[in-house]
């Protein structure tokens, strides 16, 4: 007689009982808080709600979640970004920009920006580089609104965009760091009345 055929067993692979988008909103907030280096396995973990396991099955390892969690963060701050930057005039703009990043969702006390910068020991090279692409993307924004304010003359054409957004760029992260240190909003926005002197007549 014919050998019957086992029959399998396996079932499909279970749904994973999480949001992955919530749990990689809640790795980010502690990558932004702790930094890449000193944000633990079981920090992160406990924040997003899941075990070790469901965290390397959903996100890979620590270097590849902290990638992921760049990704979302600047795709939503650059969402809000192009609003701020979206006034009438490149004054208006930048200085929407200056702050609403201080009282706005994405304001500097959760910024990457703020963090050391990435080692070899920790990351690879690509990952370096990819968070250095990253951190850079306002920076080429409001350097962007700035060229469009030179072509339209709203500013000088002797002015240059690229020196004037690396000085803002700058003066952000300056925040973001005063916000650890416990600068307030208020202290902060006299902060941005004095950076606007800067901005061409």
């Amino acid at each position: 007689m014919p050998k019957k055929k086992k029959q399998s067993h396996k079932s499909p692979g279970r749904p994973r009982e999480f949001d992955e988008q919530e749990a990689l909103d809640a790795a980010t907030r502690v990558f932004a808080d702790k930094g890449y280096e000193s944000a633990s396995l079981s920090e992160l973990t406990e924040a997003m709600g899941i075990n070790r396991v469901s965290m390397y099955s959903a996100f890979g390892n620590k270097e590849a979640m902290f990638r992921k969690a760049m990704e979302r963060y600047s795709t939503i701050q650059a969402q809000y970004v192009a609003g701020w930057l979206a006034a009438p005039t490149a004054r208006e703009a930048v200085e929407s920009l200056l702050r609403n990043l201080i009282t706005g969702p994405n304001g500097p006390g959760t910024c990457f920006i703020t963090q050391p910068p990435l080692t070899a020991e920790d990351t690879t090279e690509e990952t370096r580089r990819f968070v250095a692409l990253k951190r850079s993307e306002i920076e080429r924004a409001i350097e962007r609104r700035l060229e469009q304010a030179i072509r339209d003359k709203e500013i000088p054409r002797t002015s240059s965009a690229g020196d004037l957004a690396r000085y803002y760029a700058l003066f952000i992260q300056g925040m973001a760091l005063q916000v650890q240190h416990g600068a307030t909003k208020s202290q902060l926005m006299r902060a941005v009345d004095v950076a606007m002197v800067a901005f061409p007549a």
